[in-house]
């Protein structure tokens, strides 16, 4: 075992797809990938050279597991906090007894402070708590909520995912889209604002109003960690997906200023056909509830002009998710709670074993990346 390098991106993608995952396509692209969460990464100005990248395991000069690392910044009370996310932890199938090595590797590291896995499996998630991870103290965060945007589109995903097909799925997403859109209109599931305030830009279009935004928002909350949310770091960050040219951050700005931002990007099911528009972030000064209200009705509409099927929220501290929670979404349960984190800095284990020693949405680790 040893610790993985920026010319180790060809190997490690190449074993990584060969265990299924999804990566960029062509040596380029794949490059230029490692080089984004490696190099470019505007958060090693914090973590320094020592940060880790992640770990490799080889066997007679061939990859066989793989711990990645995408070195990141929150604060704590103004000050900076370096974290340590997870990313695309993978071991062969014949060599699963070194499993324990990546996690000693990654769990102990001792340049980071905080150490976190948002998109952990079952397994994954009996790994960290055998070496001193915790789940995030906020189960509300292993809730999916949602708003149907297109009832039949949704239904026929729906029935295609329960293994039904041809006419069964056309005649049960038809008739079920008529009950199910009378329901949502007498019910008034859907979020209803003003939407004058609110425009939608694209990731490179982010300005350093968010910059202004963020040195207010800093100051508003002290006890909680907060990700990095300078108009840098959000440019890099969204960049990375491969399905960044579809992501919109909309705006809600008065009187000039930027008051909010709620970022949405794409995550389709092509295999059952489901399109699919998730709320990456959210932030808004002072959690004002017009605001976030403005911001939630753009996202539905604009999933609407995009024919998606439906929206999906994960997260949110307290106050945002019950503003979320009176424009009635359904709800439905994550397979397994997929958030860990391990605090490795003797003065956050207390506050971060608190629920409100958090700001959590899609943004922390690599949620909003899958």
């Amino acid at each position: 075992m040893r610790e993985a390098r920026l010319d180790d991106a060809l190997a490690i993608t190449e074993f990584l797809v060969g265990l299924g995952l999804a990566m960029p396509e062509g040596d380029e692209a794949r490059k230029k990938h490692w080089a984004a969460l490696w190099r470019d990464n505007p958060a090693l100005k914090v973590h320094g050279p020592g940060a880790a990248l992640g770990w490799v395991i080889e066997d007679k000069g061939r990859i066989i597991g793989f711990f990645g690392n995408i070195p990141q910044v929150s604060y704590f009370d103004g000050q900076p906090v370096k974290v340590s996310s997870a990313r695309a932890w993978a071991v062969h199938k014949d060599h699963r007894d070194q499993t324990p090595r990546l996690c000693e590797a990654f769990f102990g590291q001792k340049a980071a402070d905080v150490v976190l896995i948002s998109s952990a499996s079952a397994p994954a998630g009996k790994r960290c708590l055998e070496f001193g991870g915790s789940p995030l103290p906020q189960p509300g965060y292993g809730e999916i909520l949602y708003w149907v945007l297109d009832a039949g589109g949704f239904l026929r995903a729906g029935l295609r995912k329960k293994g039904h097909g041809g006419m069964a799925v056309w005649t049960g997403g038809t008739l079920g889209a008529v009950a199910l859109n009378a329901k949502m209109r007498l019910t008034g599931r859907r979020p209803f604002a003003p939407l004058q305030d609110v425009t939608p830009i694209t990731v490179g279009e982010i300005d350093d109003a968010f910059d202004d935004l963020w040195a207010r928002k800093l100051n508003e909350g002290p006890g909680r960690l907060l990700a990095a949310r300078d108009a840098e770091t959000l440019k890099w960050y969204f960049s990375l997906s491969q399905q960044s040219s579809e992501t919109r951050v909309l705006c809600c700005r008065r009187g000039g200023r930027l008051e909010g931002y709620l970022v949405l990007v794409r995550e389709d099911a092509p295999a059952i056909g489901l399109k699919r528009l998730k709320v990456a972030d959210l932030f808004v000064a002072g959690d004002d509830k017009d605001t976030v209200n403005a911001l939630l009705a753009g996202a539905y509409e604009y999933g609407l002009a995009k024919r998606c099927h439906v929206l999906e929220v994960i997260g949110l501290p307290e106050t945002l998710r019950h503003i979320v929670l009176s424009h009635k979404p359904y709800s439905r349960p994550m397979p397994t709670f997929p958030f860990y984190f391990k605090a490795l800095r003797e003065d956050l284990k207390s506050p971060l074993a608190a629920a409100d020693g958090w700001y959590v949405t899609a943004y922390d680790g690599d949620t909003a990346l899958l």
